[in-house]
């Protein structure tokens, strides 16, 4: 199975496939802009949760809300 195959991420599976460092990650979890689910110990992002967070972005040349 590849990665792109994958239904759900590990938080550096994420973090090396969309960019934000793994500190990062954590935070944007902490403030509910990434939603991730548990299984035991194990940390895991939905793939679309990554696919909805990446599109909430804004476009280059786009300003960020304050």
């Amino acid at each position: 199975m590849q990665a792109d195959d994958k239904r759900n991420l590990t938080i550096l599976e994420f973090s090396t496939s969309y960019g934000p460092s793994r500190s990062k990650v954590y935070e944007l979890m902490k403030h509910g802009a990434l939603k991730a689910v548990k299984y035991g110990k194990r940390t895991y992002i939905p793939r679309d949760e990554a696919e909805r967070w990446l599109q909430s972005l804004p476009a280059y040349g786009q300003q960020c809300p304050p």
